[in-house]
């Protein structure tokens, strides 16, 4: 049983796609209740039973929600995909403070809040795996990916 965060869309949902192909059921959690559902609906028919919790990754008191709604739909989770973000193409001169601080609460303290919240789950699965999805930008910059 997976969690998938930014799973409405793009490689959240992708990642989705190649998990319920391989058995797994899944949780998928966004901030745009528009693209759970959608995401909803692109699984159907894939075999999998899937949940959603709409989730903002920068509030620790939704992730919990999120963590939460997963218990109570499966008992349990095996597997948590940290895949949100909130990356945008712009020079360095050009990103305000406020610009900055959005891309780093939803990329690096999403990340913290997820995983912190999902461990007392992961801990007691038989092998707990966390996948922290990342920008290739880390590895290969270009112009407007000071972030």
């Amino acid at each position: 049983m997976a969690l998938v965060t930014g799973g409405g869309t793009g490689i959240g949902l992708g990642i989705a796609r190649a998990l319920a192909a391989e058995g797994y059921d899944l949780v998928l959690a966004s901030r745009s209740v528009e693209h759970l559902e959608a995401g909803r609906r692109a699984l159907e028919g894939s075999g999998a039973r899937v949940e959603s919790a709409p989730t903002d990754v920068r509030d620790p008191a939704q992730v919990e929600r999120a963590i939460e709604r997963t218990r109570a739909a499966y008992g349990r989770l095996d597997l948590l995909v940290n895949n949100a973000a909130g990356n945008f193409l712009a020079p360095a001169e050009s990103i305000s403070p406020n610009g900055w601080a959005a891309v780093v609460r939803i990329v690096l303290d999403g990340t913290f809040h997820c995983s912190r919240a999902a461990f007392p789950l992961l801990r007691v699965a038989p092998a707990p795996a966390i996948v922290n999805v990342v920008a290739s930008y880390a590895w290969m910059a270009g112009p407007g990916t000071a972030h």
